[in-house]
């Protein structure tokens, strides 16, 4: 099963034109996948992009291959498809039981996948997540798959973008006054001696404000100390080509990503270095798609609160600070009580809007420098940065418990869920991230055996399952 032949013509010419097939593998996408796999709570995700023949897998998590055929797999029938295409149940599907992808490994029973649109509406590929046990896919599943295939097809457009970049670049001595790019020539002491009109578009300033002006003069003080270095490696010849990243400050005072790339210039013997051609670009749009996939990494989609990989990493870091400083700091493990009630009842809309409105709560009533987690479906983790005494995190405790008990509107309807906290404190009670998190979590057992709603500090000989 194909699109009609004129579409696929102009489909694999778009997958042509993005040049990525055999590029190098890029973190990025890998770490969409992660999300993904993440965020639906399924063992495998990858990237596929539908070539004529097979398809590659670009990105992925959980999956060893690197491309299967084409014919008969879950992705030739959604690359045909606008919307997300899903199998429940492949093993109940007749077009796929038979599939080598269901009955050889990875033994797939579900499939989801959004298609990856590129320039013109073409599709190009698809973004998948895919489990081993059949599984429902709710609306607001489907969405959110749509929105994170969104995100690579914008990372898929920017690849294409870089690559036609580079081409441009291998002619912008004789483009200069055409160009996009901002094209500087400058003495090695950096000062400019020629600019060329593409500063209006990319600095608000016309090339002649710009004459006589050195680029430190625009960058941002955090970037300053880096790129002075590279200038004056060129100046001084340590390097003949570079290309660097900073942010520069427009007339209108905005800050924008520039890429720039430097080449020496010399005089006509070839001998003596007379200065340097610099080609100045805005790459705001790629650092802020770059900026989003990172923190897609690393926040829970649903609430935008740290995720399980943010909260170790901030674990792992605050006991070195505790270890180091001899500080103390507090672990808190929450779960919502009656949670499950409102899923259940006013279904998963509603446990959407309370779940982020609770994760506001929490996020409300911590400082800046302390961590605020959601770990997954109704329970969250916070840390507490020290220095921590038993007073402090009680008085937390108790906040939070009476902060989320406070009714909640959900659409018109009035629901109250409760909170049981256990609480584990560094050093003493741990001072590894397992064992810290594993003592929460007893605390947490034990404030919801004595009636929920409540908190537990974590206590020595404290048991899962004793009274």
């Amino acid at each position: 099963m194909y699109p009609k032949a004129s579409n696929e013509a102009e489909r694999l010419r778009a997958l042509q034109d993005l040049d990525i097939l055999q590029a190098e593998p890029e973190p990025h996408f890998d770490a969409i996948c992660r999300t993904a796999a993440v965020l639906f709570g399924m063992p495998i995700s990858y990237v596929s992009l539908i070539a004529a023949d097979h398809q590659h897998f670009l990105a992925k998590c959980g999956l060893d291959l690197d491309e299967t055929a084409r014919e008969g797999a879950f992705c030739n029938y959604a690359i045909l498809s606008d919307d997300v295409f899903v199998v429940e149940d492949a093993w109940a599907d007749p077009r796929f039981r038979e599939s080598p992808l269901v009955i050889n490994p990875p033994h797939v029973r579900f499939y989801a996948g959004a298609p990856l649109v590129a320039e013109a509406g073409l599709r190009v590929g698809i973004l998948c997540v895919v489990d081993q046990v059949p599984r429902r896919f709710a609306p607001e599943d489907r969405a959110r798959l749509q929105d994170l295939a969104s995100v690579v097809a914008a990372q898929l457009s920017l690849h294409r973008a870089k690559a036609k970049l580079r081409e441009r670049e291998a002619h912008y001595r004789l483009l200069a006054e055409n160009s996009s790019d901002m094209v500087i020539w400058a003495t090695l002491d950096t000062v400019r001696r020629y600019v060329s009109p593409a500063s209006r578009t990319l600095l608000g300033y016309e090339a002649e404000e710009l004459i006589g002006t050195r680029p430190l003069d625009q960058v941002h003080p955090a970037d300053a100390e880096a790129y002075g270095r590279l200038l004056s490696d060129l100046g001084a010849e340590r390097v003949t080509r570079a290309v660097s990243t900073q942010r520069y400050r427009r007339k209108d005072g905005n800050w924008i990503w520039v890429e720039v790339n430097f080449n020496l210039t010399y005089d006509a013997d070839g001998g003596r270095a007379t200065g340097y051609v610099a080609a100045a670009r805005d790459i705001s749009a790629r650092k802020e798609a770059e900026f989003q996939i990172a923190h897609m990494a690393r926040h829970d989609a649903l609430t935008d609160l740290a995720n399980r990989t943010l909260f170790r990493e901030r674990l792992v870091q605050e006991l070195a600070v505790s270890q180091r400083r001899g500080a103390t700091f507090a672990v808190l493990c929450l779960d919502l009580d009656r949670f499950k009630f409102v899923n259940d009842t006013l279904g998963h809309h509603a446990g959407d809007i309370l779940l982020r409105t609770v994760a506001n709560r929490l996020r409300a009533l911590v400082r800046s420098e302390d961590t605020v987690a959601r770990i997954g479906g109704d329970e969250f983790m916070i840390i507490q940065t020290g220095p921590v005494v038993s007073s402090s995190v009680r008085t937390l405790a108790q906040r939070l418990i009476e902060v989320v008990s406070q009714p909640i509107d959900v659409d018109g309807t009035s629901v109250t869920v409760g909170v049981s906290v256990g609480v584990a404190m560094a050093p003493q009670d741990g001072t590894e991230p397992d064992l810290l998190c594993r003592n929460a979590d007893l605390a947490l057992f034990q404030a919801k055996d004595s009636g929920r709603n409540t908190f537990r500090l974590y206590e020595p000989g404290m048991r899962f399952g004793s009274p």
